[in-house]
């Protein structure tokens, strides 16, 4: 049986990005519990359905998956 996982509607910041998506959640987890987990094999964070907007440019691209280098994170915030 899979665990049950719960969407989350994020915007991350990155120095050069800002990405609109969802992060997936663990049952009963938060997403500080995956901002935080000090792991080399949870270096990235996953995230469906996104736009990410080059903020230079303002150029934006769509993409099902992408996965975010989590070093490269400088604001996370949860959509109401």
């Amino acid at each position: 049986m899979k665990p049950r996982k719960d969407q989350l509607r994020v915007t991350i910041f990155t120095p050069q990005h800002k990405i609109v998506g969802e992060i997936h959640l663990y049952e009963n987890s938060r997403l500080s519990d995956i901002l935080n987990t000090e792991n080399l094999s949870k270096d990235f964070l996953p995230i469906t359905q996104a736009e990410v907007t080059d903020l230079k440019t303002g150029n934006t691209v769509q993409a099902n998956f992408i996965s975010v280098n989590k070093n490269h994170i400088e604001l996370v915030l949860e959509e109401a």
